[in-house]
């Protein structure tokens, strides 16, 4: 290992399991590709998934809470077939190649090539979603996926509360772990400035 042995790479177990299929060779590359760039969670003995608190985020809940003001009233009192019809295509659009195949399957997975141009179009079509940006979304994902690993998780990252409790505190809340395992996305990522202005004007998009 190198100075990082502190920190216990998670994800490496999983990723090896998947790649297992490969010869020996192709194997241990992957494993040195993991351990420069990814995971991006790293943890120390402190580290905990379960110990924390909830708290109410104002920034957060008025951003949700006066989308949908705004789309419940508006659809109500503007209603047309045209607008319901952009509206279904704007969000399958958003939805599929943004959120799906440019945050979560290219981005956060890296799971298929293709031109960084068009990387770019898919994230930001993510971005419009409305969400976070593409760092906040890394972030988000990779936190929830390495505390739902762990024996303890959080109620809060593990969905573990009623529907309507949960719901609200996804959209309302905040989760502050007392001892959060450091973020550290992949330098490609982290330097590069179309991802810095996304993340950045994510809100304004």
């Amino acid at each position: 290992m190198s100075d990082t042995t502190e920190f216990r790479n998670i994800g490496l177990r999983n990723t090896t399991h998947r790649d297992s299929k490969f010869n020996n060779t192709k194997l241990q590359s992957v494993t040195i590709d993991i351990q420069s760039d990814t995971p991006r969670m790293l943890e120390t003995n402190l580290t905990n998934a379960n110990s924390g608190s909830v708290v109410w985020s104002s920034s957060k809940s008025i951003w949700y809470l006066s989308h949908a003001l705004v789309a419940i009233v508006g659809g109500f009192l503007f209603f047309s077939w045209s607008a319901l019809l952009v509206f279904v295509l704007f969000t399958g659009i958003t939805l599929c190649l943004g959120h799906s195949l440019g945050m979560h399957r290219r981005l956060i997975h890296n799971s298929y090539e293709c031109p960084l141009w068009l990387e770019y179009l898919f994230v930001h079509l993510g971005v419009l979603v409305g969400m976070v940006g593409p760092l906040g979304m890394m972030h988000q994902h990779d936190l929830r996926d390495w505390a739902q690993r762990q024996s303890k998780c959080h109620p809060y990252l593990r969905h573990g509360d009623s529907f309507w409790h949960d719901g609200w505190q996804q959209l309302n809340c905040d989760l502050t772990l007392d001892h959060p395992p450091e973020f550290k996305p992949e330098s490609r990522v982290k330097n590069d400035k179309v991802y810095a202005l996304m993340e950045k004007t994510w809100m304004w998009q």
